[in-house]
């Protein structure tokens, strides 16, 4: 074995020597993986194309989903900062004071409802233990002329990095969800 260069010690060379091989070999496997067509780094989701229905009397575009297993339909609402569901598909014990929302003002839905937790499924999206606002439908049911169990807000589109409604195709694109801790 060949003396090491002055200043070196034989265990600084081992070490050198290892480092280069490891470095190599970290090399050789990135370039495998490159021309085998292996993605090196991580790639976005694939995006979830959800199919949306136009009320025929607003226009509104209405989406089908699941509250805790139950079918629903939504109305797709981005003014809404809180996905809204009817009351009859969450278990709603006597709210306390502090869960009680009333909304007298503004220009959308107004009443009395209470946030609770439900799972939201929309297409092959799963919406776990969410905390979501309650309230009596009927009066928009029976103004829409149609079943209607509830508004898809803000809060559940926020969860994603880019939202498309295409309204030529009637979808609603969801890609690259967020990811956060669950909501309080």
């Amino acid at each position: 074995m060949a003396e090491p260069p002055e200043g070196f010690t034989e265990s600084t060379a081992v070490r050198n020597s290892v480092a280069l091989k490891t470095a190599c070999r970290y090399t050789v496997a990135l370039v495998l993986a490159v021309t085998m067509g292996f993605p090196v780094s991580p790639q976005p989701s694939t995006p979830a194309e959800i199919p949306l229905r136009v009320s025929h009397v607003f226009g509104f575009m209405l989406v089908a989903a699941e509250f805790n297993g139950k079918p629903a339909v939504l109305i797709l609402d981005t003014g809404s900062n809180h996905t809204i569901v009817s009351s009859r598909f969450v278990d709603v014990a006597t709210p306390s004071l502090k869960d009680t929302v009333n909304n007298k003002k503004g220009s959308g839905l107004s009443g009395t409802g209470v946030f609770t937790r439900a799972s939201l499924k929309i297409g092959p999206l799963l919406w776990r233990d969410h905390r979501i606002l309650a309230m009596d439908m009927k009066e928009m049911s029976k103004s829409f002329g149609e079943n209607i169990d509830g508004l898809l807000g803000m809060d559940f589109l926020q969860e994603f990095e880019r939202v498309v409604v295409d309204l030529r195709q009637h979808k609603l694109i969801l890609s690259d969800p967020v990811l956060r801790p669950p909501s309080t």
